[in-house]
């Protein structure tokens, strides 16, 4: 990971957070779409149920305290006054009992609408034989159908209508308990996965940001120690991502000036050695010249002796010039004289 660059583990953190939020989202609406599925399923069908079999309730209850008030009633008229509302009634409740029939799905349901039906076909025969015996005025024998079949029938196919109607409302209690259920396993869910995103991002911001303040903070510390003119600074690169790069970047240019510093060493300790060297020479030479200038004032002594020699021998040699002239003088008359002498000698000789 330590040789990763810093853009790509700039995009891996973002990219890894980005995807858990994704599969944050997918799985927040995947158990939202279960949510809505199950109150989509309560709505089309236990909750229509539950508002039909409500209305059949309220028209049979209707249903039964009018026709306990026509058969009770005195009054001959009364049946016909009713004769519309029963017939619209009757044909409100065939109408819900073909939609409830079509929307049923479990065996208990379908089993309590096959014995409510039952009741109810016993209900339908005490309603219509009430209504015959109060229109042929046989009122007691109408009032002795309701009290031995009508009410109980009226009771029973109430009760079975209202037992029809619990088993929906309890199927409906049901599905909203599954809903809530469900409601707060996808809360668990997505409150855990927020943790653990925001767990997970808090890390990767932690991991990216050390991998890199680290690295910078300790190329800032060689930076500053080579600009304090402090060269031994221990540099390690461990990385090879932009920060491992600057940190050998450093590295090599503090090699290279403790390099230039040990040459500028050497090289002036090289000078500092000529330096005394030349001034031991310039020593020796300063004396050697006092000497020479000593040697130079007596050898100028002597030239001065010499030169007073000199003029001495010269002055000798002129003399002895005009002395060897004058010998020479005497020399050519005594040749002259010899010359004679010989002559003489000759002459003698030849006389």
């Amino acid at each position: 990971m330590k040789n990763l660059t810093i853009g790509t583990r700039l995009a891996g953190g973002f990219g890894l957070v980005l995807l858990l939020m994704l599969l944050m989202t997918v799985i927040g609406i995947s158990h939202m779409q279960k949510v809505a599925e199950a109150t989509r399923d309560m709505m089309q069908q236990p909750l229509a149920k539950e508002r039909m079999i409500s209305d059949w309730y309220r028209l049979i209850h209707t249903s039964v305290r009018r026709t306990s008030a026509i058969a009770k009633s005195n009054d001959p008229s009364l049946g016909p006054f009713f004769a519309e509302d029963t017939a619209a009634s009757t044909k409100e409740v065939n109408s819900l009992q073909h939609d409830v029939e079509s929307l049923l799905d479990t065996p208990a349901e379908k089993q309590m609408f096959a014995d409510m039906l039952v009741y109810r076909k016993r209900y339908l025969g005490s309603r219509d034989g009430i209504v015959a015996l109060k229109k042929d005025g046989k009122l007691e024998e109408a009032d002795q159908l309701l009290q031995q079949h009508f009410i109980p029938d009226g009771k029973a196919y109430l009760e079975a209508l209202r037992g029809l109607l619990d088993l929906q409302r309890k199927r409906i209690d049901n599905n909203a308990a599954g809903i809530e259920a469900t409601y707060q396993h996808s809360r668990d869910i997505m409150l855990v996965l927020g943790l653990g995103v925001l767990a997970l991002g808090a890390a990767c911001a932690w991991w990216l940001t050390r991998g890199i303040v680290v690295p910078l903070g300790r190329a800032v510390e060689i930076a500053a120690a080579v600009a304090g003119k402090d060269l031994r600074s221990d540099i390690e690169v461990d990385t090879g991502d932009e920060t491992g790069r600057l940190l050998q970047a450093l590295k090599t240019m503090n090699d290279g000036l403790v390099e230039i510093v040990a040459e500028v060493r050497s090289g002036t300790e090289s000078i500092a050695s000529a330096s005394s060297q030349i001034a031991a020479g310039n020593l020796d030479l300063s004396s050697r010249t006092e000497q020479q200038a000593s040697s130079l004032e007596e050898t100028a002594s002597s030239m001065e002796e010499l030169t007073s020699t000199v003029k001495q021998n010269a002055d000798n040699a002129r003399q002895a010039n005009q002395l060897a002239m004058r010998a020479s003088e005497v020399a050519q008359r005594g040749g002259a004289v010899v010359a004679e002498v010989v002559g003489t000698m000759n002459e003698i000789n030849a006389s």
